[in-house]
């Protein structure tokens, strides 16, 4: 999901010699020779001597180590929204107990979506064992490393040595290059051990996948398996990594007259003019994208470029085509078993694990060479969806008249980030296709309430010169309101749709529980005043009209530039339903 693969670990080829250093010296050295420059969190007890390095955070892109002041649980995002923002990498930093708890729902969504981020915790120091230390970390208190590592079975990091200190952190580098998030656990009193030989760098030998099918047997078994069938592409999160990708899917869609589908994040590596787009799929996707996706069979070849096997994209449906080739390019993604997407596939499965877009341009050139014998498909109608938008009640604004107003306005270059509100079922739904002016990104495979905020933030520390836009929900902002304040001069746009519910849970529940009062849904909220809030914290604000009046004047400010974040207040009918949830028939 981020703008460059080549970009997304820019490290040095070895460590650099620590002598002379002490370990925490030694660990924010190596990390900066790995490119990592920011860190976000709170300080305290437990790392307080790694922090005592790093320079406070400024408005620009930090050149050398620095650290954001800022609340855990938006912490832990920063990172992953960094990374997107930029390819780079970054660092969370949380003290003992609850503050590691915090920051771990950011790393979650690191592992769900496959990003490359670190994060850095400390433990209770080993003589404190069955002392009752405070914020316990040992097997009598959180037992925290076994916590982690049972998330993350191969990227937990325990630093409680100076003589091993870089064997360490160079496993931990290898993982980061096979975009895994890693944690850095500091055993304070391990590596205050006196050290009396330096700690050369430790040679770690690279990783290397098992041997992969030739380029060419691949390319000979598509051209077999699509002569006389239907060539159908789905276009997944992973294809959006690469530079250029927008055009790679169109030349490709075009080359084999191919419909295209495409998940959330994948929508990042689709043109909005490729004549073959028919849409999201499943979660706020389109009609036209659900019934290609259905009516797969055995005249179909589907063409799977980075997987996205997760319930809100194939919503626990196995691929039925008669064949099923994918293109892979992250070891033990997210969503694969045993590296493969075998498990979700009916028909005949093949893989191959290469750079995704060498892999298009082989296929593309191969057909210019000779001519694909599949089956051409259809261009893509211009609406993608079979009914018209619902509208919102009186006193609300219409978001489909919303979306489809931003849709025509956005900045070059913006990014977008949905937080787990109706906006990341809604927006899709209405826009359709995505906008080459702005990438959209949604972590919602873990879907954490208000973990947006701190992507957003991380976006724009990557390259404050862009826009950065964020939708979020009134129940989201309760989870984040608290580290407004530290990021006020940002220049950060917020969109929050204030329906005073919980959006998500009272539209699923009408359909899941209908006959139960909606009392017993448990999904209102107080009124609050979010301007308010927001100014306190010393953000612009601004409420929307209802008829959407003011919209265009609060754009144009918007396109003058900010000095300060700015926070729209949206106020939003709860019963208007936009984006379809199949995950409802889970439920």
């Amino acid at each position: 999901m981020s703008l460059e693969v080549s970009e997304s670990v820019s490290f040095i080829s070895e460590l650099e010699e620590p002598f002379g250093l002490d370990s925490y010296q030694t660990i924010i050295t190596t990390l900066n020779n790995w490119g990592i420059r920011l860190y976000a969190g709170v300080n305290g007890g437990g790392v307080i001597h790694l922090l005592k390095y790093l320079d406070p955070l400024g408005q620009d892109v930090p050149e050398t180590p620095s650290f954001l002041t800022i609340g855990e649980y938006t912490a832990g995002f920063i990172p992953l929204g960094y990374h997107l923002g930029g390819g780079g990498v970054a660092a969370s930093v949380a003290t003992t107990g609850a503050a590691t708890k915090l920051i771990s729902c950011g790393l979650s969504d690191a592992k769900l979506h496959d990003i490359p981020v670190v994060y850095i915790v400390p433990v209770s120091n080993g003589s404190t064992i069955g002392f009752s230390p405070l914020q316990d970390t040992t097997e009598y208190g959180s037992n925290i490393v076994n916590q982690l590592r049972a998330e993350l079975p191969d990227s937990v990091f325990l630093l409680d040595n100076p003589m091993t200190l870089n064997e360490q952190l160079s496993l931990a580098r290898r993982q980061l290059q096979r975009s895994k998030p890693v944690v850095l656990v500091l055993d304070n009193e391990g590596l205050s051990i006196s050290q009396t030989a330096p700690d050369f760098p430790t040679v770690v030998p690279e990783y290397s996948e098992p041997e992969e099918p030739a380029p060419g047997a691949f390319l000979a078994e598509f051209r077999k398996e699509t002569e006389g069938k239907r060539v159908v592409m789905f276009v997944g999160e992973e294809m959006a990594r690469y530079p250029g990708a927008r055009e790679l899917t169109t030349q490709l869609s075009k080359t084999l007259h191919a419909a295209t589908m495409w998940s959330i994040n994948g929508a990042n590596a689709i043109d909005r003019e490729n004549p073959y787009g028919y849409g999201y799929i499943s979660f706020g996707g389109n009609d036209r994208a659900m019934s290609l996706y259905n009516s797969l069979g055995e005249n179909d070849v589907l063409l799977v470029l980075g997987a996205c096997p997760d319930e809100y994209t194939v919503n626990f449906k196995k691929i039925s085509a008669a064949a099923t080739f994918h293109f892979s390019n992250i070891p033990q993604a997210y969503g694969l078993v045993n590296n493969s997407l075998q498990h979700v596939v009916e028909g005949r499965y093949y893989q191959i694990n290469a750079p995704l877009d060498a892999s298009l341009q082989t296929f593309s050139d191969a057909a210019t060479e000779q001519p694909f014998t599949n089956i051409p498909a259809e261009p893509a109608p211009h609406y993608l969806n079979d009914l018209a938008f619902d509208h919102a009640r009186a006193h609300f604004a219409d978001m489909a008249a919303l979306y489809q107003r931003l849709d025509r306005w956005w900045p070059e270059r913006s990014i977008g980030i949905d937080d787990t509100c109706l906006a990341y079922k809604d927006r899709q739904h209405v826009t359709q296709r995505p906008n080459n002016n702005i990438r959209f990104y949604s972590l919602y495979r873990g879907s954490a309430m208000g973990g947006a905020f701190g992507v957003a933030i991380g976006a724009k520390l990557a390259d404050p010169g862009r826009q950065v836009f964020l939708f979020t929900g009134d129940g989201c902002f309760r989870l984040f309101s608290g580290s407004l304040g530290e990021v006020s001069n940002l220049g950060l746009v917020v969109f929050l749709l204030n329906n005073e519910t919980f959006g998500i849970v009272e539209q699923g529940l009408r359909k899941v529980l209908p006959d139960v009062g909606p009392a017993y849904y448990h999904s209102r909220l107080g009124a609050v005043d979010y301007c308010a809030i927001a100014r306190a914290n010393n953000w612009n604000a601004v409420r929307l009209a209802p008829d959407l009046g003011n919209l265009d004047d609060i754009l144009s400010k918007i396109d003058q530039g900010l000095s300060r974040s700015l926070l729209i207040e949206v106020p939003v009918d709860p019963n208007q339903v936009l984006g379809k949830n199949p995950r409802l028939k889970n439920l």
